[in-house]
């Protein structure tokens, strides 16, 4: 009996090796396309799940306050949250803490692999590089 289940869970697992690849090519094609959509303010259709953003490696939830249009950047990894729940149920908790108590709902900017922080250190550090060789 303890080998059967031994068997079948060597079985399901390398049928799961099998699939990563497939899983995280589908994973990343489905935030950039969602990410598309966001940036072309198309009506959303779809949401990603966070254990999709997880898999497809863009680990930050970029969102953006519509009163005082202060951005900021959600790390997914830390947040406690199944990872089937669509990124969209986060919006809620992501409420502006400057516009509190009335703060109006957060909107989604994009999924990324970088923070808003690490962004803005790289645009900052690529301008001072090009400064310098001026």
């Amino acid at each position: 009996m303890e080998m059967e289940r031994k068997a079948a869970a060597e079985k399901k697992a390398a049928v799961r090796r099998e699939l990563g690849p497939q899983v995280l090519e589908d994973a990343v094609r489905l935030v950039e396309s969602w990410n598309e959509r966001l940036a072309g303010q198309m009506p959303m259709l779809f949401a990603p799940t966070i254990g999709a953003a997880i898999a497809a490696r863009h680990w930050f939830l970029w969102v953006r306050c519509p009163a005082c249009r202060t951005t900021q950047s959600v790390d997914l990894r830390k947040i406690d949250r199944h990872g089937d729940a669509a990124v969209t149920s986060l919006i809620l908790a992501l409420s502006c803490r400057s516009c509190r108590p009335n703060a109006p709902f957060a909107e989604l900017i994009q999924l990324a692999k970088h923070s808003v922080a690490d962004e803005l250190n790289v645009s900052h550090t690529r301008e001072t590089i090009i400064g310098d060789l001026s």
